[in-house]
């Protein structure tokens, strides 16, 4: 008599959630807040920059009310280095402590007076935050190379201070600041994992000085490898400054548990140059160029860029956003509002990956977000453009097709790296730990988990 068998896929391939970290930044987090109260940011866990927390309070309770995770970054990086102290880092509350320059290895020893340790967590604690990101420096700065070792025990003061502070629920996550090179190293990686274990933290976040979502094949593909080994420490892995395919790769593979990025911004990192003076400014005011982030092609464009590809004959199709709900009024608020559109693109492709189970989750990124970024470029770069309309922009025609035809030509390589990757890694599909839950309000069921 014959059996009717009946299959648990689940049971089978287990579905694990994926952290996603959306940073506030220091410029960009009042439009974020606005898009949260318009229904339009449904993130889940944030980054806010302790430069910047004071002006934060209402936009950490929005968050928060909304069953967000907060996290808040010290900026102790950047306030011990030459070419960062002076500039936004400045304004966070420790940021002081050594009037005209760098807060360097001396500010975080045990007992001090001024007690930095202690300031971070009555900061924590009167901001509600859910997590510290413990203070985490460059380890390979050219005037200090002791770094890890003031880092691995400026880990352990702040679990004291948050204790003695009344932060005992308030969670540390470990921030490592290094080159890209030193994680494809297995020794430094060894040397690593044996520093951290036995540390009070949750997650571990990774900084590569010298990689984003703009490496190349090779870089990335050995990189993403890489990661793998950390694995032994125990511990989930967020790899921080790192968005766009690159990241969600890193994701789909499961080098690591999670991102965190800004929503157009802050998806590669480099502290090259960090010791040396900040050059002087020449009195005129700065700023980048406003970009927008162009779906399904896994980079941005100038305004003028953008306005004169959508010119040309197919253009509109294939660099138009085609969500209505997003941009119901096509090409005018892409440009209008370009942190939605990068919002939407940041959290829909990594919510895809996560609500695959996670055994199938390299081979439907490759099939489906991979393919089809390869396929966009190479008929974005046959576009033509005609050539009254780049000069009425001021666009230079010629450059910015080399620049789509060499974008074509990465992915197209980006495409074969990372399926090779796949074939290799099929015998030994071990993933990093899943990002430590904070709170209790089901914020991991949105992008992963079943109810």
């Amino acid at each position: 008599m014959p059996t009717n068998v009946v299959e648990f896929p689940f049971a089978a391939h287990p579905t694990t959630p994926v952290g996603q970290y959306i940073r506030l930044g220091e410029t960009a987090y009042q439009r974020l807040g606005s898009m949260l109260v318009e229904g339009r940011l449904p993130a889940t866990r944030v980054v806010v920059d302790a430069s910047r927390i004071s002006h934060q309070r209402e936009i950490i309770r929005a968050f928060k009310a909304a069953g967000a995770e907060v996290v808040m970054d010290t900026k102790a990086a950047e306030l011990a280095a030459h070419n960062k102290f002076g500039g936004w880092p400045k304004h966070a509350p420790w940021g002081a402590m050594n009037p005209g320059g760098p807060i360097g290895p001396e500010f975080f020893a045990a007992k001090r007076a001024d007690d930095i340790f202690g300031e971070i967590a009555r900061c924590a604690v009167e901001f509600g935050v859910d997590a510290v990101l413990a203070p985490g420096h460059f380890i390979n700065a050219k005037d200090f190379d002791g770094w890890f070792e003031v880092d691995r025990r400026s880990c352990e003061y702040l679990r004291e201070a948050l204790d003695r502070e009344g932060g005992s629920s308030i969670g540390i996550d470990y921030l490592l600041v290094t080159k890209h090179t030193e994680i494809n190293d297995a020794a430094k990686r060894s040397e690593f994992v044996a520093g951290l274990d036995g540390l009070p933290f949750d997650n571990l976040w990774l900084r590569a000085s010298g990689f984003g979502n703009d490496a190349g094949p090779l870089a990335a593909a050995r990189f993403l490898s890489a990661l793998h080994g950390l694995h032994n420490l125990g511990k989930p892995i967020i790899s921080d400054y790192l968005g766009g395919l690159v990241g969600e790769a890193a994701v789909a593979f499961g080098a690591v548990s999670g991102l965190a990025h800004g929503i157009g911004e802050r998806e590669r990192f480099s502290a090259s140059g960090w010791e040396k003076p900040p050059a002087p400014r020449d009195g005129q005011k700065g700023g980048s160029q406003k970009r927008v982030s162009v779906p399904g092609l896994n980079r941005s464009l100038s305004v003028p860029e953008f306005e004169v590809m959508c010119s040309a004959r197919g253009g509109k199709r294939l660099l138009v956003c085609p969500d209505r709900k997003v941009c119901p009024n096509g090409i005018g608020d892409m440009i209008a509002d370009t942190k939605r559109v990068a919002a939407h693109e940041a959290l829909t492709h990594l919510a895809t990956i996560a609500a695959v189970p996670d055994q199938r989750r390299a081979d439907h990124f490759l099939e489906h977000r991979v393919k089809e970024v390869d396929r966009n470029a190479r008929q974005v770069k046959n576009l033509k453009p005609k050539k009254e309309e780049a000069e009425q922009r001021g666009v230079d025609l010629e450059r910015l097709l080399v620049r789509l035809a060499d974008h074509s030509d990465k992915i197209g390589k980006m495409r074969s790296a990372f399926e090779h990757m796949h074939e290799e890694k099929k015998d030994r599909p071990h993933r990093a730990r899943p990002v430590c839950p904070r709170r209790d309000s089901g914020t991991d069921i949105e992008i992963g988990q079943k109810s």
